[in-house]
């Protein structure tokens, strides 16, 4: 790859949102989601900041990561 570490469309996505600020929903593999701002990754975890407390996900525990939706009035 000519000396570049090939980037997954999971770590863009999470990049994406760590630049922006903005809150991500992750769900784990168990169902159990997760949502807050990303304020760090590795190639291995994930540190949000959840409205409770800091959390730590290791990434082969996420099932998928949805942009949190915020309700619109009147729909």
């Amino acid at each position: 790859m000519s000396g570049r570490q090939h980037r997954s469309d999971q770590d863009q996505i999470i990049e994406k949102a760590m630049k922006k600020a903005s809150r991500l929903t992750l769900y784990l593999k168990n169902g159990v989601p997760v949502r807050g701002k990303v304020m760090a990754h590795d190639s291995h975890t994930v540190y949000v900041m959840t409205d409770k407390s800091p959390t730590l996900v290791f990434k082969h525990s996420i099932s998928s990561v949805f942009p949190v939706r915020h309700p619109v009035p009147g729909k």
